[in-house]
C-alpha cells in the first residue's frame, strides 16, 4: 500500500468502527478504537532496519508493570501511594501497544483542550510502546510533519473520498464508510481535525541528549521516548502543569530504565 494513503485507511477503520459499535463502544462496552487504529497500523510496512539488539527491553513487553517499581515511580513523583490507582492494559494482541498505567488523584486543575476548559484531572505516569526500531526510523517519526506531507495527507483524503485514489485497499475503507452512512463531509471534516492535531503534536518534539542512543521529548503530549541498541519505548508522565518538570520525571524513569537493559 502507499505510505501517502496509510492515514486514510487509519481513518476510514476508525470511523468504521465507531458506527459498527453503537457509540464507539465494543460488545463488552469498551471503547474500540485503540483495536482499529491497531489494525490500521499493522498494514504498515515493518522497519526492514529494525534489529530489536536490546533484549533486555523487549522481554518488558510482556511485563509493563516490572519495568519501573511501584517505590520507584512515587519517589520520582513525589506522591502519596494513598491517592495511587494503577491499570494494565494488556488486552490489544500487539504487546506494543500495551501500557502499564500508574495514576493519581491529587486534584490537580489542569486545562482540557478538548473541552476548551479548566477542570480537575488526574496526574498519569504510563509506561508503553516497547518495540524494535532502528535510528534511522526514529529520526524520521519523532519529528515534526513538513507543510508538503500535510499537503499530500490532505490530497490523499480528498482523492479517496471523492473517488480518485489508486489504492484498492484504503477505496475499500472507504466504502465500508458509505455503507455506514457516514457522508463525505464527515470524513473530511474529521480528516483535517486528525491532520491538525497530528502536525501540532509533531511539531512539539524536542531533542534530549545523553539519553540513550537518541531520545525526544514532546511538549504537547507530555511523552518521553527513548531508543536504545535498537529498540524504543515510551514514558508518558502529565503529573504537572509545568512541561519541564513532567520532562524531568519522565528522564529520571528512563535512567531507571536504561540502568536495567543497557
Amino acid at each position: 500500500m502507499k505510505t501517502k494513503y496509510f492515514f486514510v485507511l487509519s481513518l476510514a477503520i476508525a470511523l468504521t468502527s465507531c458506527s459498527e459499535n453503537n457509540g464507539n463502544t465494543s460488545n463488552s462496552g469498551e471503547v474500540d478504537l485503540e483495536s482499529a487504529i491497531e489494525n490500521a497500523e499493522s498494514r504498515r510496512k515493518a522497519d526492514p532496519n529494525a534489529k530489536g539488539g536490546n533484549k533486555c527491553l523487549l522481554d518488558y513487553q510482556s511485563k509493563y508493570d516490572a519495568l519501573v517499581s511501584e517505590a520507584e515511580v512515587l519517589a520520582a513523583t513525589g506522591f502519596s501511594k494513598d491517592v495511587m490507582e494503577t491499570k494494565n492494559n494488556n488486552k490489544l494482541k500487539n504487546p506494543e501497544y500495551h501500557e502499564f498505567v500508574y495514576r493519581f488523584k491529587n486534584k490537580r486543575t489542569g486545562y482540557v483542550k478538548a473541552l476548551k476548559r479548566e477542570m480537575e484531572v488526574p496526574d498519569v505516569v504510563a509506561l508503553r510502546a516497547i518495540a524494535p526500531m532502528s535510528l534511522q526510523s526514529f529520526q524520521q517519526t519523532y519529528r515534526a510533519i513538513t507543510d508538503e506531507e500535510m499537503k499530500v495527507a490532505t490530497d490523499a483524503l480528498n482523492d479517496v473520498v471523492d473517488g480518485n485514489s489508486d489504492d484498492a485497499r484504503a477505496d475499500a475503507a472507504m466504502e465500508k464508510t458509505r455503507e455506514k452512512n457516514i457522508s463525505k463531509d464527515q470524513i473530511k471534516k474529521t480528516g483535517g481535525v486528525l491532520t491538525d492535531a497530528f502536525k501540532e503534536v509533531s511539531e512539539g518534539y524536542r531533542n534530549v541528549d545523553g539519553l540513550g542512543d537518541a531520545a525526544v521529548w514532546n511538549v504537547v503530549t507530555n511523552e518521553l521516548t527513548v531508543l536504545q541498541n535498537g529498540v524504543k519505548f515510551e514514558i508518558r508522565t502529565d503529573i504537572s502543569n509545568d512541561t519541564e518538570k513532567n520532562k524531568s520525571v519522565a528522564v529520571e524513569l528512563a535512567k531507571i530504565i536504561l540502568n536495567k537493559c543497557k
